[in-house]
């Protein structure tokens, strides 16, 4: 297990360190990354579950059933990632350099909580955290 995460912190770095969320996809939702060192397009992170944004030290959670999810996403327009990591069992943690952070949480009970799609030197990758603390890669 150990070696897997190694190797997916290690894809998550190569594909979003130092990206920007470039759009919000409203069907998803999806953040969209733009990036200086591959074509555009090529990052798309779906949050299927319940995330948390932490702003000016204040958290605000957001679960699947909030229905006005985006509205909380849309502060994330624009923002700079400075660090991306996977945190076991399969959470994501993004801090952005303005200093807000974003963490997805991995288990959400019967569904998905996240992917992560990603070309990463030339290879398409597909990074799921689903159900039962799983986490499937697809390359």
């Amino acid at each position: 297990m150990m070696t897997e995460h190694k190797h997916v912190q290690q894809l998550l770095e190569s594909s979003c360190l130092q990206e920007t969320i470039d759009s919000l996809h409203f069907w998803g939702p999806a953040l969209q990354l733009s990036s200086d060192h591959s074509s555009y397009d090529e990052v798309i992170l779906r949050i299927e579950g319940t995330f948390e944004l932490i702003q000016d030290g204040e958290k605000t959670v957001v679960t699947r059933e909030t229905s006005d999810k985006l509205v909380y996403l849309t502060a994330l327009t624009r923002q700079k990632i400075a660090s991306f990591q996977l945190i076991e069992p399969n959470d994501l943690v993004i801090v952005f350099v303005s200093g807000m952070k974003l963490r997805v949480v991995g288990d959400n009970g019967q569904f998905e909580s996240w992917q992560l799609q990603a070309s990463v030197e030339d290879d398409k990758v597909l990074l799921v955290a689903g159900p039962g603390e799983r986490l499937s890669l697809f390359e």
